[in-house]
């Protein structure tokens, strides 16, 4: 299993260790009364014995028991289905440099049109409905996509 620790001050580590610990005292605290508060049944104390009292928490106890082991055991069948698959794989590489022939043939323009939305600073683009660019306009010029033609806009 791995942690990633960040470099972090003295300060804040201190606030974290004191809100763990104040969360932790609550959580016992919580769990101590409700022990006490079954235990200390005075209606029933003498009547009906510890155990049959104990009974039927314990059934409620059991069932998150079980629903937490079914849980733990799907996570760990996904992590290990995981490890399994792309073990080997090496996620963290960078993409390869895309050849400027194959980007300009993706978006259906030209080499020069592509060399134009390079060295421009500002470019409208203007799309078909079916997705595909149908104008190029730069700041002072227009350029139809399909053709090397410039149209100085009005």
């Amino acid at each position: 299993m791995m942690i990633i620790e960040t470099p972090r001050s003295r300060t804040i580590a201190l606030i974290d260790f004191l809100l763990t610990a104040l969360a932790w005292l609550g959580f016992l605290y919580l769990c101590a009364s409700g022990i006490q508060s079954i235990v200390d049944d005075r209606t029933q104390a003498l009547a009906v014995p510890l155990a049959s009292r104990l009974l039927p928490e314990a059934h409620t106890l059991l069932a998150y028991a079980i629903v937490i082991a079914c849980i733990g055991l799907l996570l760990f069948a996904w992590a290990d289905y995981n490890a399994r698959r792309y073990g080997g794989l090496d996620r963290r590489r960078p993409l390869r440099d895309v050849a400027s022939e194959s980007l300009a043939a993706s978006f259906d323009i030209s080499q020069t049109q592509l060399n134009t939305l390079h060295a421009s600073q500002s470019v409208r683009i203007h799309h078909t409905n079916e997705g595909r660019i149908s104008l190029l306009d730069y700041a002072n010029t227009r350029q139809t996509a399909g053709n090397n033609v410039f149209l100085l806009s009005r």
